[in-house]
């Protein structure tokens, strides 16, 4: 395991720490709950549960003060704790999946390839390692263009969410064919 990882404060590599510094972006977390459904139900959510440093908002929340809550929900551990339990009941998606499925209409093409690197799992799809590190190196080799790379680094770290055992093997993997991302991911 990469010690750097290991040692970094930052979510998802370190389950208590702040959001790194490539989600840690208003503009970022909001287009992963722009989806109509998502957006209601994360929405809800911050309007109806309290946490740590949550910041005052009225009944109505607008844009801009949704964006100022999701930033203050993902950088608590409190509150992303709270939004985990919601959505294992069903009730609301977890960041996580939210990213998979922005990727859905950003880039399906990459989706369809993540995919084929998966275990279906009762619904859930789990990255393994060994098909996540060809796919990197398949992709390295392609010369991919700087939104691709972005959209594999926000898969690494949706992966490292759901997979928090494997969290540092795979954001390892992503960081020895994409180092230059380590200044945004620890």
């Amino acid at each position: 395991m990469n010690v750097q990882l290991q040692a970094t404060p930052f979510y998802p590599f370190n389950l208590d720490g702040p959001l790194c510094l490539l989600l840690n972006d208003v503009e970022v977390l909001a287009s992963f709950y722009a989806e109509e459904s998502l957006h209601h139900t994360i929405k809800q959510f911050c309007k109806r549960t309290t946490w740590p440093g949550k910041p005052a908002a009225s009944f109505a929340v607008g844009p801009e003060k949704l964006k100022e809550l999701l930033i203050s929900l993902f950088n608590s551990p409190v509150a992303r704790a709270a939004l985990r339990l919601k959505c294992e009941k069903g009730r609301c998606d977890y960041l996580d999946n939210a990213i998979w499925q922005w990727l859905t209409t950003a880039n399906p093409t990459l989706r369809e390839r993540l995919s084929a690197c998966c275990d279906d799992i009762k619904g859930k799809l789990f990255l393994k390692h060994d098909g996540w590190v060809a796919l990197l190196s398949k992709i390295q080799s392609e010369k991919p263009s700087g939104d691709t790379v972005n959209h594999l680094a926000y898969m690494a770290l949706a992966f490292a969410m759901l997979q928090a055992d494997d969290r540092y093997t795979l954001g390892e993997a992503f960081l020895s064919v994409f180092p230059e991302y380590a200044v945004k991911m620890l």
